[in-house]
């Protein structure tokens, strides 16, 4: 475009190089590689930024994803100032090969660039990259997401007939007796409390713990040991590390990756990652009809540990 803007201008540049060779040459020096490093910055900085502040989901809609994108803006505006060093440290050292200067570096690349004239020609050209490469991002995982729920549709359309042709089988009776309650330490001190009170059940470090709203209590028991041991239909293992109770989920977002984000209902909304392939019997475990109270009677008293 810009050859068949300003044709002679061009080719008198390509004359002072020495030729197309030299020219092309001169452009990959100064121009090409120098600027992979500002767009690796740059891509960089979108990166962390999402790490720092934990934005791990946007909700999908318009407003939310203006507002996601308006928090960018700043980073944006701010990366000049991280990339334009390296960027220009990067000219220097293919501009000047092998004749290095440290006055000629220092005033000509680093002082000299660090202007408003020089700023104002990278805004543009950032602001569009750095949008661009974010809703680039945004749109690959909308259509991901929209695979992802297409093919669990196919899957239920066609496992549904299947199930229709037999007709359902009486609940067998309930007689399984369940844990009810757990005895945990902490630093102040011992507690016995009911199951229903735990928010989760995880393992850190080969020690195992039960999260309530009074704080976090070691255990005894393994989460094997819970998993054969609670009502499976008030505690789900959503992960090898996690056991969850129904009443502290609060919702589930996708992540990325194929992952998706469970929060749930504790005072600090803590989060779990969870792998896709976990999560269909998860949301099947959330969509449990209610036990009636005769059923929850038949299962007899609760056991002590």
């Amino acid at each position: 475009m810009t050859w068949s803007l300003a044709y002679p201008v061009k080719m008198g540049m390509v004359e002072r190089a020495g030729g197309f060779l030299q020219y092309f040459g001169f452009s990959l020096r100064s121009l090409l590689l120098p600027e992979i490093f500002t767009l690796y910055i740059l891509l960089t900085l979108l990166s962390e930024f999402h790490v720092v502040f934990k934005i791990k989901s946007i909700e999908a809609s318009w407003p939310a994803i203006g507002r996601y994108e308006l928090r960018l803006l700043p980073v944006i505006l701010l990366a000049f100032f991280v990339f334009n060093p390296v960027t220009q440290t990067v000219r220097f050292l293919l501009e000047r090969f092998p004749n290095y200067s440290f006055s000629n570096y220092w005033h000509t690349y680093i002082a000299n660039t660090f202007t408003f004239a020089t700023y104002f020609k990278y805004l543009i050209p950032v602001l569009l990259i750095g949008y661009a490469a974010t809703n680039l991002s945004l749109f690959s995982d909308y259509l991901r997401r929209r695979q992802e729920d297409e093919n669990r549709e196919k899957a239920a359309g066609t496992i549904t007939p299947q199930v229709q042709l037999s007709p359902p089988e009486p609940a067998p009776a309930l007689s399984r007796t369940y844990t009810g309650h757990l005895k945990g330490r902490n630093a102040h001190g011992e507690l016995d409390f009911p199951v229903t009170d735990v928010y989760f059940f995880t393992v850190e470090e080969r020690y195992y713990y039960a999260e309530l709203s009074k704080g976090r209590y070691l255990i005894s028991k393994t989460l094997n040991d819970l998993e054969t041991e609670l009502d499976p239909f008030h505690f789900f293992r959503i992960k090898r590390d996690y056991i969850v109770n129904r009443r502290s989920v609060l919702n589930y977002a996708y992540w990325e990756n194929g992952k998706y984000i469970v929060r749930l209902d504790t005072p600090d909304r803590h989060e779990i990652v969870v792998p896709r392939a976990r999560m269909q019997e998860f949301r099947e475990w959330l969509q449990g009809s209610q036990r009636s109270t005769s059923a929850d009677e038949s299962t007899g008293s609760l056991v002590f540990a």
